[in-house]
């Protein structure tokens, strides 16, 4: 793990340093405008080199700012306040400083004061490294000047920021910057939620974006533009969130979801329903069913999955027949079940698998060759002691198992997450062995045994407890699971092609046990109508992948 604190503070006088749900929904709701905090933004000439040019760079800080916009923006869980406020750079990168001056880093006072005394307006350094804020800092990766609170809804003049290749090297740029911008809005640090911007110490893969009702007022505040003439569409004014699945128009066609306006063929097209238990991290009782936002990882309960002691640790979403899926294992028997989406609850106990002290842990859904339900397939790993291997069921005589093949790693328990990719044919799993976290099981070498796996490399996702689910809209996969020993919550969406993974978000605390891409899950009492004009446009986005 990488721990590294963000900067020390001066308590003085002076200034202080310190899814579809419903496509075809319009907005009915007037929506918020963004309060916007416009910097300057400064490269050190000596990082401007061979291909890192000034080009390269504005691409890298326009990227960390679009990402950091969304953590302030949009939805992180119950804690959080999703922020209407978006932080811009004002002009192009432009560079400072003199080779070989020692400004790209920050190891003194001295240097401090010069950027203290550096041009006018709200300035941002990008630097090579910092051992100095406000006092010796060796493992600081972002320093920020602190005004006090003054409530008069523009930021003070002169203010800077800075943030270090290390934040970026370490996948956390995006949450430093935010951080140190708070700052610049007179925020300071803050324990309450592991999920909140503010925490005082930085964590690789990733800070959450969470603010508290007071830090977000004061972050509106601290804004440079007082009319900025852009609009959160998918914030309410005063106050609240539109509904996932709310038209947007801050992209073409676009799709709110967990407060963010996004892409109807990428996350915003997909619903998540997860098995978990909300609260602390690392707490394993997923007797509650939660709505997730595939595209921010905000989430809300639905309800509880079931009212006996019984916890769902296994959800798998069958598109062909719109079943929501899930598995109880239990001291004896363990049964397959059906949940209601829209509300979390069992709707019936559909097979009893007979397996004795073995345990079903995980479940996919494999849709088969065919559009219909008679090739279709319940994947599950079933695990005794430290074996496991995977099997599978019939979703017609959902009790009567069938098995694929041993798995070769151990201890199997861990491999708590199953995926089923229906464009690539390949089963995915979730685990926290490193260095990738994320491995490969080709079901066509398991007969005979054991299944060949592999850790898929380049995913860099190990995670614990860890919650998988592949989406046919979007074509990807959705990770949410725990971390540092159950201390955070992680969510990831991830291409299983490039195995390259999205923006890392840390959310409001909870521990999962299944998670499924429902596709359009209507909100109770919807039009049958509107229901069925929600799949009508999950089918032509699909359409228009292909036809791409």
């Amino acid at each position: 793990m990488i721990w590294s604190t963000w900067h020390h503070s001066i308590a003085a006088t002076m200034t202080i340093f310190a899814l579809v749900i419903l496509l075809f929904a319009p907005s009915i709701h007037a929506a918020e405008t963004v309060d916007l905090h416009s910097q300057t933004w400064y490269v050190h000439t000596d990082m401007v080199t061979g291909v890192q040019d000034l080009t390269y760079w504005q691409g890298v800080i326009d990227a960390a700012l679009a990402e950091a916009n969304a953590l302030v923006e949009g939805d992180n869980g119950p804690f959080d306040t999703p922020c209407c406020s978006r932080m811009n750079r004002s002009a192009s990168v432009a560079v400072f400083g003199t080779p070989l001056d020692g400004l790209d880093v920050l190891d003194s006072l001295a240097d401090q004061n010069f950027y203290t005394g550096f041009g006018t307006g709200s300035v941002a350094f990008l630097l090579d490294s910092m051992t100095y804020c406000s006092g010796s800092s060796p493992s600081a990766i972002g320093c920020a000047e602190t005004p006090s609170c003054s409530g008069n809804g523009n930021d003070d003049p002169d203010l800077w920021m800075a943030v270090t290749v290390d934040a970026l090297d370490s996948g956390i740029l995006p949450s430093v910057i935010a951080h140190e911008r708070g700052h610049n809005a007179c925020l300071g640090h803050v324990s309450a939620n592991a999920c909140q911007i503010m925490q005082g110490a930085a964590t690789s893969p990733g800070n959450g974006g969470c603010f508290t009702s007071s830090e977000c007022s004061n972050f509106l505040d601290g804004r440079t533009t007082t009319s900025s003439g852009l609009d959160c569409d998918c914030h309410v004014n005063g106050g609240g969130l539109e509904s996932d699945g709310t038209s947007c128009t801050e992209i073409a066609s676009g799709v709110c979801s967990g407060g963010v306006c996004g892409d109807p063929t990428g996350d915003a097209a997909v619903s998540l329903v997860a098995s978990a238990h909300p609260g602390d991290a690392g707490t394993f009782a997923p007797d509650d069913a939660l709505v997730v936002s595939a595209l921010t990882g905000g989430w809300s309960t639905l309800g509880q999955i079931t009212p006996t002691a019984d916890d769902v640790q296994g959800l798998a979403y069958a598109t062909d027949s719109s079943t929501l899926y899930g598995v109880i294992p239990t001291s004896g028997d363990d049964s397959i079940v059906t949940v209601d989406a829209t509300t979390g609850a069992v709707i019936s106990t559909v097979g009893s698998i007979a397996n004795g002290t073995s345990e079903l842990i995980s479940m996919a859904y494999h849709p088969g060759a065919t559009s219909g339900t008679g090739d279709d397939q319940l994947i599950m790993l079933e695990v005794s002691g430290s074996s496991g291997a995977v099997v599978w069921v019939d979703p017609a005589t959902p009790s009567a198992k069938n098995t694929y093949g041993s798995l070769i790693w151990s201890p199997a328990s861990l491999f708590t997450g199953l995926a089923y990719d229906s464009v690539q044919g390949m089963l995915y799993a979730s685990t926290p062995f490193g260095p990738d976290g994320l491995y490969e099981i080709d079901l066509g070498t398991c007969p005979p045994s054991p299944c060949t796996s592999n850790q898929l490399s380049g995913a860099d996702v190990p995670i614990s407890d860890g919650s998988l689910s592949y989406s046919p809209d979007s074509e990807r996969l959705y990770l949410l699971g725990t971390s540092f020993g159950g201390q955070r919550t992680f969510y990831r969406s991830i291409d299983p092609v490039s195995a390259s993974a999205g923006l890392v978000r840390n959310l409001d605390e909870l521990t999962p046990g299944g998670l499924a891409a429902v596709g359009a899950v209507p909100e109770p009492g919807t039009p049958a109508s509107l229901i069925a004009g929600a799949g009508l446009v999950a089918w032509f986005a699909r359409q228009r992948r292909k036809a791409d």
